[in-house]
C-alpha cells in the first residue's frame, strides 16, 4: 500500500487547521498536554509541526501498547533518551492516558529532570495524574469545522489529482464529522476505487459496527464472533468500511497489513461473482491471519 495520506501530507505550523486557540496559547516550547475527547483533531500533527518549526528531534510513543504503557519503558527508555544534555527534543507520548500509574508516577522524576519536552496527548484528561496536569501546559482541542476540513481536503485532493466534486467532499465530511485525520484516509480509499461515489454513499450507513467487527478481530481473535458482526451486511459495503477504520486505527501495522491484503481479496472475489457468504468468511480467517 502507498503511504497514507494523512501522513504524507502532514500539515506545517501554518497549515495546521481549526485550532487557532490551541496555537494562540504556544509562545514558545515548554512540556504540553493535548487533549481531546475526539480523534483526529490534530494532536499529533501539531506536536509534529512544532518540532519541524523549532528543528527539533522528535521521538514518538503510542502509549497505548503493553512495551510503552508500563514502569519499564519509562525507566528503561525514556529516562536515558531524556538525559543526553540536547534540549532540541521532543518527546511525543501519544495516548498518554493510557499510561499505568505506576508509570506516570515514574515519568514525573523523568520530566523534572529532562533536558527536552514532552508533548502527551489523550483523550481522557481525567487519568492524567493531577501532577502532570500541573507541570504541563493543557491545551484543549476541538472537533474540527466542516469549512475547515474541506479546506484541507480540498488541497490534498489537488496535490493528488484527484477529481472530487464538492458533492463527494460533503458526503466525506458528514460521514467524519470533526475528525479530519480520517477524511483523509477517506479521500485516499475513494481516490482507489473504480466507483468512488458509491463507496462515499456508503459510509454514511449506520447499521454495520465495523469498530465491533476490528474488537472481535484484533482484540478477542474470535472467528465466530466476528463473523456474525459482518455477515448480513452488503459485502461490498461493509468490507470497505472495514478497511477505513482499520487503516485509521491503532493496530499494529502486521494488522492493518492483514486487513488490507484481506479487502483487496474481497474486492476481487466480489466482482468475479463468488458467493458474498463465502466471500465475507474469508474476509474474516484473513483479517485474523495477523
Amino acid at each position: 500500500m502507498s503511504k497514507l495520506w494523512a501522513v504524507k501530507h502532514r500539515p506545517s505550523l501554518d497549515e495546521i487547521v481549526g485550532q487557532d486557540k490551541v496555537l494562540d496559547a504556544i509562545p514558545s516550547m515548554g512540556h504540553m498536554i493535548f487533549h481531546s475527547p475526539e480523534a483526529g483533531t490534530g494532536k499529533t500533527s501539531l506536536a509534529n509541526a512544532l518540532a519541524e518549526r523549532y528543528d527539533f528531534v522528535i521521538h514518538t510513543f503510542n502509549a497505548s501498547s503493553k512495551k510503552t504503557r508500563g514502569i519499564e519503558f519509562v525507566e528503561e527508555e525514556l529516562l536515558p533518551m531524556s538525559r543526553t544534555g540536547n534540549w532540541k527534543q521532543v518527546f511525543l507520548l501519544d495516548e498518554a492516558d493510557q499510561l499505568t500509574a505506576s508509570a506516570q508516577s515514574a515519568l514525573k522524576g523523568v520530566i523534572e529532570n529532562a533536558t527536552g519536552y514532552f508533548i502527551l496527548t489523550c483523550n481522557d484528561l481525567s487519568k492524567i495524574s493531577t501532577w502532570l496536569q500541573s507541570r504541563c501546559r493543557v491545551l484543549h482541542f476541538k472537533p474540527i469545522a466542516d469549512s475547515d476540513m474541506k479546506d484541507r481536503l480540498t488541497i490534498i485532493a489537488g496535490k493528488e489529482g484527484v477529481e472530487i466534486t464538492d458533492t463527494q467532499l460533503d458526503l466525506i465530511i458528514e460521514a467524519n464529522k470533526g475528525d479530519l485525520r480520517s477524511a483523509i484516509n477517506c479521500l485516499q480509499a475513494y481516490a482507489g476505487m473504480e466507483n468512488g461515489d458509491k463507496f462515499l454513499h456508503s459510509l454514511l450507513d449506520d447499521d454495520f459496527q465495523p469498530n465491533l467487527f476490528l474488537t472481535m478481530v484484533f482484540r478477542e481473535k474470535d472467528y465466530e464472533e466476528a463473523y456474525k458482526c459482518i455477515v448480513g451486511f452488503d459485502p461490498r459495503r461493509s468490507v470497505r468500511r472495514v478497511f477505513l477504520h482499520a487503516v485509521d486505527s491503532n493496530a499494529r501495522v502486521a494488522s492493518k497489513l492483514a486487513v488490507i491484503d484481506a479487502s483487496v481479496t474481497a474486492e476481487r472475489d466480489l466482482i468475479a461473482g463468488v458467493e458474498p457468504t463465502i466471500v465475507i468468511a474469508n474476509f474474516v480467517r484473513m483479517c485474523l491471519d495477523a
